[in-house]
């Protein structure tokens, strides 16, 4: 009786180890500095006070690179864009929860095109291209528009390694690639309203102009919760970091979307369920309070 009493408390054991909470929380955010990372570290010690785990809150390039180290199992939550979710190779049945908002800006130069929703004009098309920086949301969601309106098919993107270049020639309106001139028509940005990088502001503000997104064509787009992907919205003077407007456009219209909190499966899986509700309750107070502080 005391060996089989043994080798029950010793499975019970083991099962209770192969069900605990990682000893590390690994918590993948954005740049230094930056708004991924403020809601990361503040979400972060929310978890780790339900689990007893430490937290590891690691600095990214953003949406796509968090992406990438989610299926890698390299990080246990992420913050995300809500069309990067949906768009970019992710591990299978992900749970996600919304976090806040986030203005998708149309950047262009004196010499570019005003709205966004003019690229679909095939002579408009045929002369400018869009200007986007590798590895950015923005450059998911153009490319996600692009394949969500085959109005755009076969609309070019000239990539550029920084928010600096490629502000640079938003700016002048055109770019030089292996001795060809390329115009570009503008380029997307997505931040927290009135986020704008000082990459682009700084040295570009009195160049580059906020125009439109005046387009319908993603207004059924659904989100991983089933939910609009993105809605309409306006950016008053208050979101424009500076930075003036077209001049026909007061509030110029764009589109919003989600930045969202991002489960690695096997995280979830390895907590028992009660812990597994405390976590996600851990992670809606911890956005509740981020978001509202840093508004």
């Amino acid at each position: 009786m005391k060996s089989k009493a043994l080798l029950l408390a010793m499975l019970m054991s083991v099962s209770a180890a192969a069900s605990a909470a990682p000893p590390t929380l690994r918590f993948c955010t954005g740049g230094e500095g930056g708004f991924y990372e403020k809601l990361g570290s503040a979400i972060g010690p929310v978890i780790t006070k339900q689990t007893g785990s430490d937290l590891k809150v690691i600095n990214t390039g953003g949406s796509v690179e968090n992406a990438e180290k989610l299926k890698d199992g390299a990080c246990d939550i992420a913050v995300i864009q809500n069309d990067a979710v949906i768009s970019l190779p992710m591990p299978a049945d992900i749970k996600v929860t919304d976090a806040h908002e986030e203005v998708v800006y149309w950047l262009h130069g004196k010499a570019g095109i005003d709205d966004f929703g003019k690229m679909e004009d095939d002579d408009v098309a045929k002369k400018y291209a869009f200007a986007a920086v590798s590895g950015s949301g923005a450059l998911v969601t153009v490319r996600n528009w692009i394949k969500t309106d085959k109005d755009y098919e076969g609309a070019r993107i000239v990539e550029f390694d920084s928010w600096y270049s490629a502000a640079e020639a938003v700016s002048q309106g055109y770019v030089s690639k292996a001795g060809v001139r390329i115009e570009i028509a503008g380029m997307l940005y997505i931040g927290r309203a009135g986020a704008i990088s000082s990459d682009i502001t700084e040295d570009f503000g009195k160049q580059i102009l906020i125009g439109e997104v005046n387009d319908s064509s993603f207004e059924d787009s659904k989100d991983a919760n089933n939910n609009p992907l993105y809605r309409h919205c306006a950016i008053p003077k208050e979101s424009r970091s500076g930075l003036d407007t077209s001049n026909s456009f007061k509030d110029p219209k764009t589109y919003c979307l989600r930045a969202q909190i991002v489960f690695n499966n096997d995280y979830l899986a390895s907590l028992q369920p009660d812990e597994a509700k405390k976590v996600r309750r851990a992670v809606d107070k911890g956005i509740n309070s981020v978001v509202k502080v840093v508004r």
